[in-house]
């Protein structure tokens, strides 16, 4: 009877360690902040669909597109944090949209989420026009000494982090392209296939069958070790030491979710990733796993959020999109 009382007692105080047992009772629902078919939806309808297999209840996956990503992710942050609304979010909404947006956005990307874990980090590569006279990196440093501010660069948003990364790979070499901006990947890709352009950092999922059909060219791409897709491109590593940039996608819940929720979560997500349906999506796209406890999530955001801060500073007025 005393031990009865206690446990009564716990569930008044806590009444989540309750709800943390349950869970999921009902179907989950999981918000993309983008529209259907990009490559952040496409994830996160794989991880829905194996999060559903695993855990016996439904992953229903909305699409919540609008303001950069600020109206699927507010939509987030204000749900119950009863780990029944989670959120597929990408480093460029956590980490730098909060420094470059024109406009305040209506959370904190730090206290109004609770980070659950990794599902993918994207490497991102340098690409070239098929008529450049540069092959490699060392040749497309040296052809933009030769002539400043001369080679167009395409970005595909301002606040993206294949845009910052291209802007830290300028610091880290010395050089400055002539930025021209889109409202998507796909008019980017159109002029450098087309020559109106000469180079383009974008992610290498995407480039992949481009680069294998002889359209674009691959320069470098941006991890610390070569990408098992195009193990013969060098890394910007290998010329600049220490040089690492990726794209990542994870999920979040809103903040204050039950840490036995998350550790359920991140627990189902490592099976997930060591799983033969991963390997084979990953390598459909150009995919890591994005491996690690919620903790380790956190300091990733953090470190970035630093990183990204310093160049922010640095950053020249955009040009005018096209």
């Amino acid at each position: 009877m005393k031990f009865l009382r206690h446990a009564v007692l716990a569930f008044a105080l806590f009444p989540w360690l309750a709800l943390a047992q349950s869970w999921p009772a009902k179907p989950v629902h999981v918000i993309v902040p983008l529209l259907a078919g990009g490559s952040v939806d496409q994830t996160a309808r794989f991880f829905a669909a194996e999060l559903g297999k695993g855990l016996g209840q439904s992953f229903v996956v909305e699409n919540v597109p609008g303001g950069n990503g600020t109206i699927g992710l507010a939509r987030a942050a204000q749900a119950a944090p009863d780990g029944y609304t989670l959120v597929v979010s990408a480093n460029s909404f956590q980490t730098i949209s909060p420094l470059l947006s024109e406009t305040p956005i209506p959370y904190d990307t730090v206290k109004d989420f609770t980070p659950i874990a990794g599902l993918v980090s994207v490497s991102h590569v340098i690409l070239a026009k098929p008529s450049l006279p540069a092959s490699t990196l060392p040749e497309l440093v040296a052809l933009a000494k030769a002539s400043p501010q001369r080679l167009n660069h395409g970005a595909a948003s301002a606040t993206g982090a294949s845009y910052l990364a291209s802007i830290l790979f300028g610091q880290r070499a010395g050089v400055q392209f002539t930025d021209v901006f889109y409202k998507g990947a796909a008019g980017a890709y159109t002029d450098l296939m087309g020559g109106h352009i000469d180079v383009f950092f974008d992610s290498l999922g995407a480039a992949i069958p481009l680069i294998n059909s002889g359209k674009v060219k691959a320069i470098a791409t941006t991890q610390s070790r070569r990408h098992p897709l195009t193990p013969n491109v060098p890394t910007v590593a290998e010329s600049y030491p220490g040089f690492d940039t990726s794209g990542w996608y994870a999920l979040y819940g809103p903040a204050k979710v039950p840490p036995e929720i998350v550790n359920r979560l991140n627990a189902e997500i490592t099976k997930i990733h060591k799983s033969a349906e991963f390997q084979s999506f990953a390598a459909a796209y150009g995919y890591e796993a994005m491996a690690g406890t919620a903790a380790q999530l956190a300091a990733v955001q953090a470190q970035e959020l630093v990183q990204w801060g310093e160049i922010a500073k640095t950053l020249r007025p955009a040009a005018k999109t096209r």
